[in-house]
Order: structure tokens, then sequence, then C-alpha cells
């Protein structure tokens, strides 16, 4: 199953995330996942030009007719209205989070042009006011426990917000799914030629671990719904004509799915708490992206050290002493010009400021390998450039046995303070041992990365020059 989402990031290596403008033809995916917020301000960027993107060929979006060089957005957005509709047409999922609709004048190319022009209408144009309102709550309850957006309401309660609310009463083929504590619609699923739009609250400003929970509810949401896009729910009714047996089924079966709906929940919980607890084991494997980039700043921050800098760079600081950092990771020995790069910003930061700060390199080669293997992880001419310049080069496996050392100590700030002086004291490759690594008289064990006990110690020292 393909999954697309626009405007909504949605972690997972199953969905491919792309705002309105650089997103490849939606009608090629099964399912689609969209914010009409995060839409509508991009519109607006590139119709007042405060915003510069490209569509998925390369060229420029500008506010006004297609040229050569450049797509027109009303174009851009007519070939989305039509993607949309043959996604639904051929029988895919629409998710849509509901937000109150407002119009876009500044397109004078697509006249009429609103919040949701871009969406296929249900039978009775729901999306239209009064039929969606604003609103603002975040009490929500799910009105049909079998309907697979049950588990995204009831799993994310609490951490949903919803915006809109609906009024369905002109809508046909439509169906409620949830309310607000005042009984307002908040959630819906529409039928659209062959295909269905599913309505439902956005979730609110959400922590990192709180997105994977998301992410977690959202996708198991969609992959019920495109198992069973025919599925059709027996009306209340029925359930006066239940047979004891009937009525006894029922009721383990609804124990049952509440059961797994408690199973599920700590399952997520227990998930969350393990991405947590071995988040800094990524800079013993991640490649150099952002992810890598995050954890080794939130090292340092474990350390003592405070984080400042830009997207593009890392900054840090030692009391009142800044130190400019730069990091690699590869699938190789990381490059030896990372030095140049740290000479560069450590010159232009003196240019700037008229202090020289120190400098450290974090290098994770040959990220794929166990640290314990790792043969020449970085090359001998960056170890002698960092030993000549006074950088001090830290091994990604070093820097992880630290802040697991750190993490014990973190209520004896002497210590910290210990290791921030080793590593500015080192010129060269920084080198960690325990105190019950290897003894080359006894022969005994070393230990493995992270496995040091609570009354190991560091201890941190500069290589010796080859």
């Amino acid at each position: 199953m393909r999954i697309i989402s626009i405007g909504c990031p949605v972690p997972s290596p199953n969905v491919d995330n792309h705002s309105i403008a650089n997103a490849p033809s939606i009608f090629d995916y099964d399912a689609c996942v969209i914010d009409p917020q995060a839409v509508s301000e991009q519109i607006e960027g590139i119709a007042n030009m405060t915003l510069d993107v490209k569509s998925p060929d390369g060229r420029a979006i500008s506010p006004g007719e297609s040229g050569a060089f450049h797509f027109g957005l009303g174009e851009l957005l007519e070939s989305r209205q039509l993607e949309l509709r043959q996604l639904l047409d051929r029988g895919g999922l629409l998710v849509v989070f509901a937000y109150a609709n407002v119009r876009h004048p500044s397109v004078a190319s697509f006249p009429g042009l609103n919040r949701y022009s871009l969406i296929p209408s249900p039978e009775g144009d729901p999306f239209k006011w009064p039929s969606l309102r604003p609103a603002d709550g975040k009490d929500v309850r799910s009105t049909i426990p079998q309907h697979a957006a049950s588990g995204y309401l009831d799993d994310l309660a609490g951490r949903l917000r919803y915006r809109a609310v609906l009024d369905l009463s002109n809508a046909h083929e439509s169906m409620v799914l949830g309310r607000s504590v005042g009984d307002a619609v908040v959630a819906a699923e529409f039928r659209v030629g062959a295909g269905r739009i599913v309505v439902l609250p956005p979730p609110d400003a959400l922590a990192a671990t709180q997105r994977k929970i998301f992410s977690s509810a959202l996708l198991e949401c969609i992959e019920r719904l495109m198992q069973e896009p025919d599925a059709e729910e027996a009306p209340p009714w029925v359930r006066r004509y239940d047979t004891p047996e009937s009525s006894s089924v029922r009721d383990e079966l609804s124990a049952a799915e509440l059961d797994l709906k408690h199973a599920q929940r700590r399952v997520q919980e227990a998930r969350s708490l393990l991405a947590d607890a071995t988040r800094l084991q990524g800079m013993l494997w991640l490649s150099q992206n952002t992810a890598f980039r995050e954890v080794i700043e939130d090292a340092f921050r474990l350390l003592g050290y405070s984080v400042t800098g830009s997207d593009a760079a890392i900054e840090i600081r030692d009391g009142s002493e800044s130190v400019l950092v730069e990091i690699a990771s590869s699938n190789n020995a990381v490059s030896d010009r990372l030095y140049l790069t740290l000479q560069q910003r450590i010159e232009e930061h003196y240019l700037r400021r008229k202090s020289r700060p120190r400098g450290i390199i974090v290098a994770n080669g040959l990220r794929e390998t166990d640290p314990r293997i790792r043969r020449e992880p970085f090359p001998r001419a960056l170890v002698n450039a960092c030993e000549t310049y006074g950088y001090t080069l830290i091994p990604a496996e070093a820097l992880f046995e630290l802040v697991t050392f750190a993490a014990e100590a973190i209520d004896e700030p002497e210590l910290l303070e210990e290791i921030r002086r080793s590593i500015a004291e080192t010129a060269g490759v920084l080198e960690i041992a325990l105190e019950d690594d290897v003894d080359d008289d006894t022969g005994a064990e070393v230990d493995e990365p992270g496995s040091n006990g609570a009354t190991s110690e560091a201890v941190i020292g500069a290589s010796e020059p080859a």
C-alpha cells in the first residue's frame, strides 16, 4: 500500500512526505493524507512571493501563468484537484484534517479558490459555510467503536484538538465517526465515487515522541480502512433482535476489543519509551542527517554544554567559552577534509567576534560496522591535522561511552566538569577507557560499549601519535 502525506509530517518509511508543490502525482498512491491548513499557508506564501518552491520537475512556481521556465500556481492547484479526484475515482482513500475554510483571493488564476477547493466535495458540499464552522476543543469521543477511525480517536485522546465542526444534515452517504463532549460532529466519513474521504481532527502540538504515537495510530487507521473499504455498519436497531447467543458473543467481542485497545496502547507507550531509551545509540549507526545531528547535540547537553548554532552548524559553550563542532557519519572512513571546514568556521568566528574558539570533530566512520571491530574509521591525515591545530577528534563510540557515564553521574557536576576539561585538553583522538577494561597483566575482559556498570569510571586521554 502506497501512502502520501501532504503538509503533515508522518514519520514512517511507509509514507512519502511532501508539500502540495513538490509532491509527485497523487493518483499513483492508494491513500493520501492532507493538511488543508499547511496547504493554505504554502499557497499564500507562493502567491505573495515570500516562499520559493519548485515543482517536481524542478521548475520554479510563480503566482502568474505558466511559462517555459516556471510553473503557474493556478495550474499547479488545478492539477492537484484533478489528481485527488482521480485518486478517489479509482477507489482510493483521502484523509483530511478538519480546519475552518478560508478563501485565497490572491490566486487570480484560480477564481473562487478556497482551502477545500482542491478536495473533491462529497454530495451536499459539507466543507462550505455553514456546514463547516470554526471551533476549538480537545475532548473528542468516537461514536462507532468498530470503525477504523475509533483507534485514532481513542489512542490519541488528549493529543487531538478539533478546529472545526461539521453539520451533516444535508450530506448524503456520510457517517459520523466522532463527536465533541457537546455532541458536535468533529470526525466523519464520506463516499465520493468509488473512494472515501475521512475527516479527522488534527493533532495538537506534539513532541517528537508523541508524533511517533500519532503516526502509528494514523497508519493503523489507514491500513484498516484500506483492508475493508466496503464494510457497512449494521444500524443500531439490529441489536434489538439479538438472540441470547449473539448477545453473549457481542459482549465477548466488546470485551476483547477493549483488551486489545489497552494492549495496543501499552505497546505504543513501550515503543515510545524504548525509542527514548535507545535514542543516544543513534550516534553509533545513523547516517549523516538531522536525526544524527540532534543526537550529537543531546550528547553534548548531557555532558553539561549548552548548545547553540544554526541548522547548518553546531556551536556549544562551556561556560563562557565557545566551541565549534563538526560532525560526520559515513559507511566508509570519514573525510580528512573535516578539519578544513572546522578551520574555516573558526577563522570566520574570529573575524566576527575577535575571539578564537576551540574545535571538536565527532566522527562516526564505518557506521554499519560494530564499533568494537571498526578499523581506521578516520584517515591518519585527519588525526595529524587535529593534533597539529589542537582540535579534539571524538570517535562516536567514545562519545557514546562518555554520555553513558554522564547519565549515571548527572548529579555529580564535578565529574562532568572533569570530562569537559579532559576534552578541552585533548589535541587529537579522544580515547575512552573504563576502570574494568582489559588489564594487560591479568587479561580481564573488556566491557562492551554502553555496558559499564554504575561503579565504572571513565578514563579519558588523547591518543599517542603514530
